[in-house]
């Protein structure tokens, strides 16, 4: 695993006109036990590697593909061109030109079906890869009736890890809607719908697809920043500044951040309505569980958690501990993999109605055997964990 340090380095190589990197939301910039590796293990171009224990970042490789900004579960990588907010903008056009039906392809059977598409219903990416919940739930909440994902020859094709995210990206999207009374649906189709095919090549228009595929222009870039601006500003989104140092909090944890992407989703769902009473199992939220008798009481889990997710509590008579809420739980494993005592378990379910209610799990801890505040905590810990003595203070 290499350190925190050499992670950084690594993964400012990552940055360009199509990726911005946020290294300090980073699970392992956070935290150098962090087990995550999940940019690498989607990466359809070979720029993220992870081999023999060592991560690769070859740049020359990227795409542009955004199918690592889709898996990270803190949003450290952040896809442009198109960026969130531009590509929901071109969905809802495209949508009302298409009557409802919302049609995403690969840019390689779009190409291929040129001169056989009214282009102003269908919306290129690089990769379906790029496709992540929180567009597809939110093109629900502005009136799609029907997403059709269109896949190239994705089964052959080197990039073939964008499909497998299109997969679970598609399934979560799916128990989503199914689970908060949408209509809508999601599915990875092979043809393109009728309703985004021409009658005739007359009325193809090459400059629909240069308008589409320019994305790089600097007048597309204008159109993505305000409709980022619009976006946020409806949905009540603020821009929160990122420092460049991580800065020890008050309480003793990390600074928190919630993801763009996720407050937009958790916004999208709640303009839904109410969801079933039930457990869901998706790629993005986890239930955290406890083992108070493992437990040793150090509170690493809050003092590394991303989103302040897991957070501190010490009320006036004394008692302390830890307080959960998996509505803002992103599944990057920072707590299981930072507890010396394994005594956190994270599940894959959650309760549906937990994610907007703001339901709390409280978890209250023993006092320490050897508390920070005692001058002696370090000789007395070496003590317990030696089994020995025989050990000096100097």
């Amino acid at each position: 695993m290499p350190s925190a340090k050499n992670f950084l380095g690594l993964l400012e190589k990552l940055q360009s006109a199509d990726i911005t990197v946020h290294q300090n939301r980073c699970a392992v910039v956070r935290n150098r036990n962090a087990t995550c590796m999940k940019c690498a293990e989607v990466c359809t171009s070979g720029c993220i590697s992870y081999n023999d224990n060592e991560l690769i970042i070859s740049p020359e490789k990227c795409i542009g593909c955004g199918t690592c900004a889709t898996v990270c579960p803190t949003c450290a990588l952040e896809a442009h061109r198109p960026n969130d907010a531009e590509l929901l903008h071109r969905c809802i056009q495209a949508m009302r030109a298409a009557d409802g039906e919302v049609v995403i392809a690969c840019e390689q059977i779009e190409n291929a079906a040129e001169g056989l598409l009214d282009l102003e219903k269908v919306v290129s990416v690089t990769c379906l890869g790029r496709v992540e919940e929180s567009l597809l739930v939110t093109l629900a909440v502005a009136g799609a009736k029907h997403v059709s994902l269109v896949e190239g020859k994705c089964a052959s094709c080197e990039h073939a890890t964008g499909l497998h995210m299109a997969e679970q990206v598609r399934d979560t999207a799916n128990t989503l809607l199914e689970t908060w009374n949408s209509d809508m649906r999601v599915d990875l189709v092979k043809k393109f719908p009728h309703q985004v095919r021409l009658e005739g090549k007359s009325s193809f228009d090459a400059g629909k697809r240069r308008f589409f595929a320019e994305v790089g222009s600097e007048a597309k870039a204008a159109a993505g920043t305000t409709a980022d601006y619009a976006v946020k500003e409806t949905l009540g989104i603020e821009e929160k500044p990122e420092s460049r140092f991580q800065k020890v909090m008050e309480d003793g944890t990390l600074p928190h951040f919630i993801p763009d992407r996720r407050e937009l989703l958790l916004n999208s769902l709640s303009s839904l309505g109410e969801p079933k009473d039930v457990m869901i199992e998706t790629r993005l939220w986890g239930h955290v569980i406890i083992d108070p008798e493992k437990c040793s009481s150090c509170q690493m889990c809050a003092t590394f958690c991303p989103t302040g997710a897991i957070s501190k509590f010490t009320d006036k008579d004394g008692t302390f501990g830890v307080e959960h809420f998996p509505g803002d739980c992103v599944k990057c494993r920072c707590c299981t993999d930072i507890c010396p005592q394994q005594a956190l378990t994270l599940s894959d379910e959650v309760f549906a109605v937990d994610l907007l209610s703001g339901a709390v799990e409280r978890y209250e801890m023993k006092p320490p055997a050897h508390p920070v505040d005692d001058p002696h905590q370090i000789w007395r810990t070496m003590k317990d964990l030696l089994g020995c003595d025989q050990v000096y203070e100097r």
